[in-house]
């Protein structure tokens, strides 16, 4: 039988270790502010950027969470 699953790998326990791993590894977004909020099963629920990313960015931001695949809006 085929199936389909999906699987959070993340191991953040808060949207303060998001912050740091955006930082991290969204470079262009040091300098600008950032909003993080997280469901309570650990997933994010919402990442808002002071800035358009580009492609490469919010490809690297939906790799790590693939909750937000498909969900970007403005």
């Amino acid at each position: 039988m085929n199936h389909t699953r999906y699987e959070n790998k993340n191991t953040f326990e808060d949207s303060g270790e998001i912050m740091k791993w955006l930082h991290e590894n969204i470079n262009s977004i040091t300098t600008v502010p950032c909003k993080v909020s997280m469901n309570r099963d650990g997933t994010i629920s919402e990442i808002e950027i002071g800035k358009k990313l580009t492609i490469a960015e919010r490809k690297k931001i939906t790799d790590k969470f693939p909750e937000l695949v498909g969900k970007e809006i403005g």
